[in-house]
């Protein structure tokens, strides 16, 4: 399960209405080399067939399922001027938007 701060909720909802489209928050892992990832963290309008669409607090995020293991349990936050991803997942590397 993933969670959303108050704080990143707004953060994600104001830049979503920025934006003339529906978007969703495409989030999951990037594999820069055989035994690095990292946290990906984007807004899209488009939605892939492999990926799983869920709903958060009015955010509609989509999840590629090979990366749901990584991805669960992760709690996307704002702190300062960029969103900060904790998870207790030792795989993936932290990441600092």
């Amino acid at each position: 399960m993933i969670t959303i701060t108050v704080k990143a909720q707004q953060i994600i909802k104001d830049m979503q209405q920025s934006m003339e489209e529906e978007t969703f928050l495409r989030f999951g892992v990037k594999r820069a080399c055989c035994n690095q990832m990292n946290y990906s963290l984007s807004l899209t309008r488009c939605k892939t067939d492999q990926e799983v669409e869920l709903v958060l607090h009015d955010i509609k995020i989509l999840i590629d399922p090979s990366d749901a293991r990584f991805t669960d349990q992760t709690e996307i936050d704002y702190e300062g001027d960029g969103f900060l991803i904790n998870n207790p997942n030792p795989l993936v590397s932290p990441l600092i938007y």
